[in-house]
């Protein structure tokens, strides 16, 4: 009997820790309910994406993205589209010619009679010496290896090219001290198993274009300086040297901070804009790896640069991708390439890109539309706005030879400025979802 009574016990006790630590484990997980907008990936074969580049008749612009400027042709990027092309020999009757269906297209630049766009995760090389026959010439595949949307990276033969999405209360169910396992919660929302939960809808609209021989935006990625293309792409800066322009090669990378976001050229130079500051590289040493001269360091916020002879004009804005409060422009001294100096701020609303012709400074100040500034004298820029255009969103635009080239969300508006103080609305093409 002692033998049993002994035996009891044990089972007795092992029950009690069994139900301890079944209550223990209950205990140790905790529920989170959110209402989130669930977005599931949606994934194309890298064959069928690679296939779908093709020229066709103009089409309505729906979205409007980067633009870039070249021998009387605008090229307006739709964003994970493709390209349109503008016929603008006449800025006062712009003329829609056709469009250039590329998967994953987000940036552009155009050297003598190439188009050199992103599809993805390729650099895509596209011959336009036909405005009637326009056609893929070449491609450099997986250049663009840091591809990703929202963590969900490219398989080997396979990439994320949209997102099914539902509104729904989803229950994310973790461990209350948290684990390895536990979906990962970033500002945005959860990472879930079968793809992501987001507090907001995601944006997809990413900032692209200022270049010679053709021009770009303020918001560009890519950019033109001598024999070479230079994008940005992550953290890193990729040289394609462009001596064979049908097959560029990507002869070098170079790791920049991780918060690059836009590109601008001038006089042997790159001045590469970042969230937190601006980079100064200097091209003339060696053009295929540039060499980094100084950094200028500000607030945390979204940073497009344009530069003149002696000053670049930063814009910042505030913004959920940018995580930022800070909405100006900044005019900073760089007559020393190697100790840029702040000079002036000056408020804005919410500025994007942003272009300059001479004294005549152009902002786009995002919702409170494309302002027009005498900016001759730089420490009275704020006083000396000569227009205003309210009532459109304002995105990027091109100032050349008296036409300025400005895109939004609105659409295309060009404005003679030949007169400075009479500067005129030549034309407007409206995007489809504006009708």
């Amino acid at each position: 009997m002692k033998k049993s009574s002994t035996t009891s016990s044990k089972l007795n006790i092992g029950l009690i820790l069994l139900v301890f630590i079944s209550f223990v484990s209950c205990e140790d997980k905790c529920e989170n309910e959110q209402t989130l907008y669930n977005y599931r990936p949606v994934y194309t074969s890298l064959t069928e994406l690679r296939s779908q580049v093709a020229y066709s008749e103009p089409q309505e612009i729906e979205i409007t993205g980067k633009i870039f400027f070249k021998d009387s042709y605008l090229f307006i990027n739709e964003p994970n589209k493709g390209i349109h092309i503008i016929d603008n020999h006449d800025p006062a009757n712009p003329v829609n010619k056709g469009f250039i269906t590329v998967p994953g297209s987000y940036d552009l630049a155009v050297k003598g009679n190439m188009l050199y766009t992103d599809s993805y995760i390729d650099l895509v090389i596209i011959d336009i010496s036909d405005i009637n026959n326009i056609h893929e010439a070449g491609r450099k595949e997986n250049v663009f290896n840091t591809y990703n949307t929202y963590g969900y990276y490219a398989t080997d033969d396979a990439l994320v090219t949209s997102w099914e999405i539902s509104e729904e209360r989803t229950v994310v169910t973790h461990d209350c001290n948290g684990s390895d396992s536990d979906p990962v919660l970033y500002d945005w929302g959860y990472t879930l198993s079968d793809g992501i939960g987001t507090f907001e809808s995601i944006d997809n609209r990413n900032s692209v274009s200022p270049t010679n021989p053709g021009m770009g935006g303020s918001m560009a990625r890519f950019a033109l300086a001598g024999n070479y293309l230079y994008t940005l792409n992550s953290s890193e800066l990729i040289t394609f040297n462009l001596a064979s322009p049908e097959s560029p090669s990507d002869d070098n990378h170079t790791q920049l901070s991780w918060d690059i976001e836009t590109i601008f050229p001038k006089n042997g130079h790159l001045f590469i804009g970042t969230r937190s500051g601006m980079h100064i590289m200097d091209l003339t040493t060696d053009p295929l790896s540039p060499t980094l001269l100084s950094t200028y360091a500000h607030v945390t916020s979204c940073d497009p640069v344009i530069v003149d002879d002696n000053y670049a004009y930063v814009t910042l804005r505030s913004g959920t991708e940018c995580e930022g409060f800070t909405n100006q422009l900044e005019v900073i001294d760089i007559s020393d390439l190697t100790n840029p100096k702040l000079l002036h701020t000056y408020e804005m609303t919410n500025p994007h890109g942003l272009g300059k012709d001479g004294n005549l400074l152009f902002i786009c100040d995002g919702s409170d539309g494309l302002k027009v500034f005498n900016a001759e004298d730089i420490s009275d820029i704020n006083n000396n706005m000569l227009e205003h255009y309210k009532d459109i969103q304002a995105y990027d635009i091109i100032p050349f030879q008296n036409i300025a080239m400005m895109i939004g969300e609105d659409g295309l508006f060009q404005y003679d400025y030949s007169d400075m103080d009479n500067i005129t609305l030549l034309s407007h093409i409206q995007i489809k979802s504006s009708h």
